[in-house]
């Protein structure tokens, strides 16, 4: 019943929220360039990627200009895989009442996200804005990202792993990598064919690690204002706790360092203590700095 009651929220007459279209894309990009509380959740995407689909809405208000209207607002979410989505994109010009403009522009894209089966959105909370708000949004925290980072060219000692072979990924590599997040991860942490496709044209370094010409790991990494950004670690868990990750981690570090990048970021979640206890030995550090994680159950249905 949570639509019922969450966003029954009094709007101004002047406001509308109505799905984006193409021809809304200059406008969306200045008020994401301008916007006093902007969010940006879009991993290999562009932040108009997701226009002309039911999860991107804006609010408007008349512009002063006969049958004109200005964009004040956005909001895009979008699931990449199923069964979970994220906030991706969302921008407020100017403050007022949050708790209203955010739920008004809410309302429509819950519904479809249910029919296309989405149980749980996230918004991860890059920016402190939305802190305050999410809660009464319906949104409940449930764990936070820290940053780790790494400034030396250290590694420990690694394991001998008999036929074990590193090699950039292939085309060929990405539907077996998807099956291995859905594997590994929760929903909302999982990748798509599709997002690694993306990623791949991005990324600075994209390895796939083999056992006697078995698949069972990957790193994905991308450049950094100061370095480089360990964006993805993945071990297929029935090979994991055999030193996979160790030899991979040590494969990309040393990659780095002869491009003569030395500083290494990477997130994981604080309650994450395998993969923590890994970039510990590796001599990564918490910088302390976290970034809170929210989700908003859509299992219920009304």
């Amino acid at each position: 019943m949570e639509s019922a009651n969450q966003f029954n929220v009094p709007r101004s007459e002047a406001t509308a929220v109505r799905l984006a279209v193409p021809g809304d894309g200059a406008q969306i990009t200045q008020l994401l360039q301008t916007a006093k509380f902007p969010h940006l959740h879009v991993d290999w995407h562009l932040p108009g990627d997701w226009i002309g689909t039911p999860g991107f809405v804006v609010q408007t208000r008349p512009s002063g200009i006969q049958d004109g209207a200005e964009i004040t607002a956005c909001l895009a979410a979008a699931p990449d895989p199923l069964p979970a989505a994220w906030v991706r994109v969302a921008a407020l010009r100017d403050g007022g009442d949050m708790t209203a403009v955010l739920s008004a522009m809410l309302e429509p894209i819950l519904p479809w996200l249910r029919r296309e089966g989405v149980t749980e959105l996230g918004w991860l909370a890059i920016e402190s804005w939305p802190n305050p708000w999410l809660p009464g949004l319906g949104f409940r925290q449930v764990n936070e990202i820290e940053i780790y980072v790494k400034e030396d060219t250290a590694v420990p000692p690694i394991p001998t792993i008999p036929n074990l072979h590193i090699r950039p990924v292939a085309e060929s590599d990405l539907a077996s990598l998807a099956t291995m997040e859905a594997k590994a991860f929760v929903p909302l942490w999982r990748h798509s064919a599709r997002a690694l496709q993306l990623a791949r044209s991005q990324a600075a370094s994209f390895d796939v690690v083999e056992v006697a010409g078995e698949l069972v790991g990957f790193q994905l990494s991308t450049r950094s204002r100061h370095g480089v950004h360990l964006a993805r670690m993945t071990i297929d868990p029935a090979w994991q706790g055999q030193g996979i990750g160790s030899v991979l981690l040590t494969h990309a570090l040393r990659g780095y360092h002869r491009r003569g990048l030395y500083r290494v970021t990477l997130n994981t979640q604080i309650d994450n203590i395998a993969s923590q206890r890994l970039y510990r030995k590796f001599g990564f550090a918490a910088s302390g700095e976290r970034i809170p994680m929210w989700v908003l159950d859509l299992s219920e249905r009304c």
